[in-house]
């Protein structure tokens, strides 16, 4: 529909034939056009010593003046043997500068000055932030386990964060939004070249509160307003690790401990009976089995020390130790097949028995739903299974585990079952009054 005359805006005063002018202002760009430069020879890309490949742009100092400085980047370009690997590698380098301009970065380290501790002006970026809060927690004094979580979570995120041009953007402006884009990414795209494995929904989850713990010290040391992550809720997950064996997996699993690994079977045995994790065994000390009371002291992963009862089915295994002869300070399990002073951190320790519980489970054609781990959940599983058939309900049968799995709520203990299965009701006839 054509526009009446009158529903023209012109200025008042002006003749309606007179020409008018109108000027529109425009943001100006702080930055020019990335571009990859190639140099040549003969006419041709070369790849010659001494012909650098790299990325430039132009930048203003002041947002307003003129494009007065040059940043050129190569990220190992230059290391690629041919022409074309070197040309997709700088494209790509085009391409991640370009977002990160896009997304207010700023390349000049002089315009973004590193905060000092105590400082807390807003000026940190996002991978200094999330650095400087991870030194924090290693000053907390937190366990080696959960500080190797966090690094991992962290640096996963953080390599992300250099891909998509949000490692450089202040800590501050770095949003919700953002964030969902990374969980995207680690459920959707993200594949482990090594395995070919995609992420599992517990794996993302795991990324969540690590990362949400760190932005949580971000806020309490003022470098971000909120934590928003903390109140993103998990994704739905199934998790496929540790799978309780059956009865008669377990036999399997004995018969061939028997055969190829010995020393693997009071290893195991603890963590069946006790119902100790695979990492509490580790921190285990002679000194920490008193077969006077046959009690265990273990330091766990929430409690600083948990006492536990030696039960009569492993009592014959502790025996066989002959612990009498060892001195107290030796750690229980070790890579001598016995008792021993042991120098590595507690995750080496770990890794060792691990490494051996796979070479038995792969002679079995058990898969990597299998581990260490499932000890434990075979155990509460055998546990909950026995209490049913005594006739106790599902609350009750979890009640009643609650001392042996160690966990603080009846939630706990619930999701622990259900991971392995799915309750089924009793026969409820008797308290139907229908008679159809």
């Amino acid at each position: 529909m054509k526009k009446d005359k009158k529903d023209i805006n012109v200025p008042r005063n002006v003749p309606a034939n007179q020409v008018i002018s109108l000027e529109i202002s425009m943001a100006v760009k702080r930055y020019s056009q990335p571009k990859l430069f190639i140099p040549r020879k003969n006419g041709k890309p070369s790849v010659a010593p001494g012909n650098r490949w790299y990325v430039s742009f132009y930048w203003r100092t002041d947002a307003n003046g003129p494009l007065d400085r040059k940043f050129s980047f190569t990220k190992k370009i230059n290391r690629l043997k041919t022409a074309k690997e070197r040309r997709i590698a700088g494209n790509h380098l085009v391409a991640i500068l370009t977002r990160a301009l896009e997304r207010n970065w700023i390349p000049d380290k002089e315009e973004r000055k590193r905060v000092k501790p105590g400082k807390r002006d807003g000026s940190l970026i996002l991978g200094e932030a999330l650095d400087y809060a991870y030194k924090i927690k290693v000053k907390a004094g937190k366990s080696p386990t959960t500080l190797k979580g966090y690094e991992f979570h962290k640096n996963r995120f953080l390599e992300w964060a250099k891909n998509n041009g949000y490692y450089g953007v202040k800590a501050d402006r770095f949003s919700i939004d953002h964030f969902y884009e990374f969980l995207d990414w680690l459920r959707f795209e993200y594949v482990n070249e090594q395995t070919g494995q995609e992420v599992s929904g517990s794996s993302v989850n795991n990324h969540r509160r690590s990362i949400s713990s760190l932005f949580t010290t971000m806020k309490n040391e003022r470098l971000i307003p909120v934590n928003f992550i903390k109140d993103i809720p998990d994704v739905d997950s199934d998790p496929v690790n540790n799978k309780a064996f059956t009865h008669e997996e377990l036999k399997l699993l004995k018969a061939e401990m028997l055969r190829s690994d010995p020393y693997l079977i009071p290893f195991f045995s603890f963590i069946l009976y006790p119902l100790l994790r695979p990492r509490e065994n580790c921190r285990l000390r002679v000194k920490d089995l008193n077969t006077e009371n046959w009690l265990i002291q273990v330091q766990t992963k929430t409690e600083v020390l948990s006492v536990r009862r030696i039960i009569t089915k492993i009592k014959p295994i502790i025996e066989e130790m002959n612990l009498e002869q060892y001195p107290g300070e030796y750690y229980l399990f070790t890579n001598k097949d016995q008792p021993a002073p042991w120098n590595a951190n507690l995750q080496s320790r770990y890794d060792h028995f691990s490494r051996r519980f796979l070479e038995i489970k792969n002679k079995l054609g058990f898969g990597r739903e299998y581990g260490l781990y499932s000890g434990r959940h075979t155990a509460l599983m055998d546990l909950y299974d026995s209490l049913i058939s005594q006739g106790k309900g599902e609350m009750e049968a979890l009640l009643a585990l609650m001392p042996y799995s160690t966990h603080k709520s009846i939630g706990g203990v619930k999701a622990y079952i259900r991971r392995h299965r799915k309750v089924i009701p009793a026969d409820h006839s008797d308290i139907y009054t229908l008679d159809f």
